[in-house]
């Protein structure tokens, strides 16, 4: 999964000019060798954590500002939607006709979220993001899955605490399952969503390893972040080809050299290869996503600019 030696390249160099009136810079080396019949990514999605500061200063703006890139599909938050009603939300996604296909836990916020202090929103959220209340958060996400037509409502994580031991892990894979029962009495979908932390062996153990195994495919299906996956040490193809039909959706998220965020495309992730074997393997959705990027909303728009021309 990570950069292709130089000859293939080279190989790809007569497609490069597909970049023109893009930046190119590092993007153009990250064109993978064409395929017999190469793809092209037709519909993909901005995770919006990654515009999060535009969002807190514009929320009906931003979204529309996402659309005019030519996203076509979003995919909210841990945030969720900032105090806004779902309906207004639904209204503002229709009005920029864009899809919001997988939907994301999150907690019901305090009024006046939004203008809390940064560390104090940090500590409400965790608070309120905890364990103890997944399930009623549960429910409560079931709410906007309902009103936007979503089949899929995703967890963005438990914290590393609840992989620390194996009975912390086995309390977890318990946890999830509760969940994923409730959402199935629905409907729905349930779904987590991995960082780097699941990947370390515990006991012997894998976490994620060991959640793929004990838990149901239609109790629980996983969102594949491909960067942390990565982060955490371990290939995601294996996973992809292990694992079939068990990824719905997946999170585009580049790495550095350094293990650093980088925007998708100028990292060292082969996005190509990782995209095609994600659809061979049943993914359906795809949000690009970069942790708190200096330059938000440009991450948006050079990302969609890569995706676009991307073939695989």
């Amino acid at each position: 999964m990570r950069r292709r030696e130089l000859i293939q390249w080279l190989a790809a160099a007569p497609t490069i000019g597909l970049l023109q009136g893009c930046d190119t810079g590092a993007a153009a080396t990250r064109e993978t060798v064409m395929t017999p019949d190469p793809r092209v990514l037709q519909k993909f999605g901005l995770q919006l954590s990654t515009i999060t500061p535009m969002l807190m200063a514009d929320f009906e703006g931003t979204l529309a500002r996402v659309a005019e890139i030519g996203y076509q599909q979003v995919e909210f938050s841990a945030l969720g939607f900032l105090g806004r009603p779902i309906a207004t939300v639904s209204q503002l996604l229709a009005d920029s006709n864009l899809e919001a296909p997988v939907g994301r836990i999150s907690p019901k916020l305090p009024e006046g979220f939004a203008n809390l202090p940064r560390e104090e929103q940090r500590a409400a959220f965790r608070t309120l993001a905890g364990p103890e209340h997944l399930l009623a958060n549960v429910e409560y996400g079931l709410e906007a899955a309902r009103e936007l037509g979503q089949r899929h409502l995703v967890l963005p994580a438990l914290m590393p605490d609840n992989f620390a031991t194996a009975s912390g892990v086995e309390a977890s894979i318990d946890l999830l399952r509760r969940a994923g029962e409730v959402c199935a009495r629905a409907g729905i979908q349930f779904g987590y969503h991995n960082h780097n932390w699941e990947f370390g062996e515990v006991d012997g153990i894998v976490p994620y390893d060991l959640m793929l195994e004990r838990i149901e495919p239609e109790l629980m299906a996983f969102q594949l972040d491909v960067y942390w996956v990565t982060k955490g040490g371990r290939d995601p193809l294996h996973y992809l080809s292990n694992y079939p039909g068990r990824f719905p959706s997946s999170h585009l998220k580049d790495i550095t050299s350094e293990g650093d965020f980088e925007d998708v495309g100028y990292g060292e992730i082969d996005m190509p290869e990782f995209v095609r074997a994600a659809e061979d393997s049943g993914t359906e959705y795809f949000f690009v996503e970069r942790d708190n990027p200096p330059e938000p909303m440009r991450t948006a728009e050079r990302t969609h600019a890569f995706l676009k021309q991307m073939r695989y």
